[in-house]
């Protein structure tokens, strides 16, 4: 019997653990503090679309009933600490999310978060890009605009394109004629059968000014609000 070994051996734990000190170090730099917050808390996540996982029971204490959750990410507790005065902080930890399984979702994972105040959507772009380039070797990183990805590789522009349109590309993308989707639906299909295959040959690629339909809680970036700063 063999299945009690793990599937990692020492050489990835090994480059694993590098990979955390980088990212530490890299925070540390730029004067960003490392904090850790709960795992369980005695809500869940206003978001439908993410679906947490449940504790029926802790033991002991007058509230033992009481269900807890696994947080599906650090996201609350950290802006409780951004809203007394923390400044720019960071997690590296666990969360958790039901239901998402599959080759690359797992119901545990490690995430990283962090919350810079102040920082434009530029600034903070640069940060991730500058994060991303150093944990990957020094490579290099472009921005390109949601439009402009869209015109160049599938020669449509997106927010103008009626639906019958993005639907009639997005059935020849997906090789499927039965689907019934959305607006929405059919942009997320392009961006994930048509523009993002195109980008591995451009490295790594910030994209930019979304339709507003395709970003929550973003500002607009023009008059109508078809544009947002995601």
């Amino acid at each position: 019997m063999t299945d009690w070994q793990p599937d990692a051996d020492r050489a990835v734990l090994q480059e694993r653990a590098a990979l955390f000190a980088l990212i530490r170090a890299f925070f540390a730099r730029r004067d960003v503090l490392e904090v850790d917050t709960p795992i369980i808390g005695r809500y869940g996540v206003t978001d439908p679309g993410i679906e947490p996982l449940m504790l029926a029971q802790l033991q002991g204490g007058q509230n033992e009933n009481t269900p807890r959750f696994l947080q599906t990410s650090p996201e609350f507790a950290m802006k409780r600490l951004l809203a007394s005065g923390s400044g720019p902080i960071y997690q590296l930890g666990k969360a958790f999310r039901r239901g998402e399984v599959g080759a690359r979702h797992n119901p545990e994972f490690t995430l990283l978060e962090w919350y810079r105040p102040g920082f434009t959507l530029d600034e903070l772009i640069r940060e991730v890009g500058d994060l991303v380039s150093e944990c990957l070797g020094g490579i290099g990183w472009q921005q390109h605009s949601y439009r402009d990805l869209f015109l160049e590789m599938l020669s449509i522009d997106p927010f103008t394109a009626s639906d019958a349109e993005l639907e009639a590309l997005g059935r020849e993308h997906a090789g499927n004629d039965e689907l019934e989707l959305s607006r929405d639906a059919w942009l997320d299909l392009l961006m994930t059968h048509g523009v993002e295959p195109g980008l591995r040959d451009l490295g790594a690629v910030a994209v930019v000014n979304y339709p507003s339909s395709q970003a929550a809680l973003a500002r607009c970036e023009e008059v109508g609000g078809h544009v947002v700063a995601r």
